[in-house]
């Protein structure tokens, strides 16, 4: 069995994912540039040792779009 988002469910969940980047990107903006660079460092870390999925990439980044059948 294959499933697949409508158009309008993917397009809700790309404006999901964007609103929930925004936010992300906000949440930082008491650290200062050194601060950032830091926390970004060792986010990716902890990303890496631990082989997270690629879960917060850009948007024209991802896989194919799923065909509707």
């Amino acid at each position: 069995m294959r499933v697949a988002l409508t158009r309008k469910g993917s397009r809700l969940a790309e404006e999901f994912y964007a609103e929930t980047c925004r936010r992300i990107d906000k949440l930082p903006a008491a650290l200062s540039d050194a601060e950032r660079d830091t926390l970004a460092g060792l986010l990716g870390r902890v990303v890496l040792d631990n082989r997270v999925p690629m879960v917060f990439m850009e948007l024209d980044e991802g896989a194919p779009a799923a065909r509707e059948h």
